[in-house]
């Protein structure tokens, strides 16, 4: 917590992210039909044309800054401008203000919420994946006779479904965006298609193109309990978790399930905090804060730090986030229930940034500290699409942050000399298992490590290396492509390091 009367301490930031655990399930190979029904409302007199192709047909749609908004079943849409390429409009009514994003549902949730399982024929998928891969060559010929009947159309959709999903397991998310973007190609109103497309937008935290794929899946299916949920989802990021309630008790009905439950039990309780929080927005980020004991001068503050924080990092990691942050800093007890954090954790993010905070009337360097670390996490998701081993990730959080080491470099440096350095091949995943001592010399090799390549290969490599891993690579791969080394060539480089400083 970021409290006005304690000293900043080490390795505050909790780090939670979307967990493997929360990819696509193994698919379930048993036949199934798909109706296909295409719903055209009456009521929706416009459409807006994308720049992919799709047409979205919708009513009441205006334009505001850089925004289109338009009116669906479900409520109303936000797309960005530069996603459309024009608007054939017949009719315009008036529009209320959007709702802004709010705070996103926790790690848990979402793994229980992206658990959908899509199912195909199996003899559409012998030999797609075999020796761990995927045969490509094969999906190549499936996709060159697609246009030999509507059989051979949805055998090579389903042949790519599966491609998509096999990646998503294997945290390849760019290489399984593109797998299912070819079937949406090949079907653009195929509902398992759309789902699939749906669920990694999720995953890779690109909100507003998933709510796309879910609009036009439900007007495909709009009883589908599949597509409530998603859309439920997506709205909870976009909107908050009074609009993402209406679509998961619609989805309740058709098909009750637990994971329903747990979602709108945690949504109603932060329905209650959203009602008492006071809401600021700047360029890149929607800041909410309890109102009664921040003051405005306070948050414009924080707005202004917030900014200049990100320009940093924008200059540094080489990435531009798409949609808009969300930062909240809550009230200590707000913080546990909704979060449903350690007791030690001093943030948590898991798609928005959410701090405890309590006294403070004013910005501190600790806090200062916490939202950069954090926001940092926001950017290296965003720029991996969540593959990104953890000692990097918390390394650059750190190393961003200006974090004083949880271990003096005198201590680091004698582990290193006796070779009883956690292994950082041993790093890659959450740091969450080990214990406070080995935890804290976890974040002490991690920020070493960042800072060591910075200062040794040039600060340029670190955005390279968040890219060859947001295509797929392994850190070993991102490693020898970029510094030409290896797991064992790079501890040797860091003990140097450390025995020289």
């Amino acid at each position: 917590m970021i409290d006005a009367s304690e000293p900043a301490s080490p390795g505050l930031g909790l780090t939670r992210l979307l967990p493997r655990s929360s990819r696509l399930r193994p698919l379930h190979f048993v036949l199934f039909l798909v109706a296909v029904l295409l719903i055209q409302s009456a009521l929706r007199a416009d459409t807006i044309v994308l720049k992919n192709g799709r047409r979205i047909n919708a009513e009441s749609v205006s334009e505001e800054g850089d925004k289109v908004f338009y009116e669906s079943e479900g409520g109303r849409v936000s797309l960005s401008k530069s996603l459309v390429e024009r608007i054939e409009k017949n009719d315009l009514a008036p529009q209320s203000q959007p709702r802004s994003p709010s705070a996103s549902p926790s790690a848990a949730a979402l793994e229980k919420a992206l658990s959908l399982e899509i199912s195909v024929p199996q003899k559409d998928v012998e030999g797609i994946v075999h020796n761990g891969q995927v045969d490509e060559k094969r999906l190549e010929l499936l996709a060159s006779l697609a246009e030999k009947g509507d059989m051979e159309a949805k055998t090579a959709v389903n042949a790519y479904l599966v491609a998509a999903a096999f990646e998503a397991q294997h945290d390849r998310l760019a290489q399984a965006n593109r797998w299912a973007e070819e079937a949406l190609r090949l079907s653009t109103v195929d509902l398992n298609a759309l789902l699939v497309v749906a669920q990694i937008d999720i995953l890779r935290r690109q909100f507003s193109e998933a709510l796309n794929h879910l609009l036009l899946a439900q007007s495909l299916q709009s009883d589908s309990p599949d597509v409530l949920t998603l859309l439920g989802y997506a709205y909870y990021y976009l909107e908050g978790p009074e609009k993402a309630n209406r679509f998961w008790k619609q989805a309740y009905t058709l098909r009750p399930e637990r994971k329903l439950q747990e979602l709108m039990r945690q949504t109603e309780i932060e329905e209650q905090v959203e009602a008492r929080l006071a809401q600021s927005q700047s360029s890149h980020f929607v800041l909410n804060t309890e109102g009664s004991s921040i003051s405005e001068s306070f948050r414009a503050s924080l707005l202004d730090t917030l900014e200049q924080q990100f320009r940093d990092l924008e200059s540094e990691l080489d990435y531009d986030p798409r949609d808009p942050i969300v930062v909240t800093l809550y009230p200590a007890q707000d913080f546990k229930d909704i979060t449903r954090a350690p007791g030690w954790a001093g943030a948590v993010n898991d798609g928005k940034i959410r701090v405890p905070v309590r006294g403070l009337s004013s910005l501190t360097p600790q806090l200062a500290r916490v939202l950069k670390h954090e926001m940092t996490h926001s950017f290296v998701h965003g720029q991996t699409q969540g593959h990104c081993p953890t000692w990097f990730n918390e390394g650059l959080a750190q190393v961003e942050s200006g974090e004083v080491p949880s271990l003096p470099g005198a201590g680091l440096t004698v582990l290193y000399g006796e070779s009883r350095q956690i292994p950082l091949s041993q790093l890659e995943g959450s740091f969450m298992q080990l214990n406070s001592t080995l935890a804290s010399i976890a974040y002490a090799e991690s920020q070493a490590t960042v800072a060591m390549i910075r200062a040794q290969y040039g600060a340029y490599q670190l955005p390279q290396l968040l890219k060859l891993l947001g295509e797929g690579k392994s850190m070993a791969e991102a490693l020898q492509r970029a510094l030409g080394i290896d797991y064992p060539e790079l501890e040797t480089e860091l003990a140097r390091y450390l025995t020289q400083r």
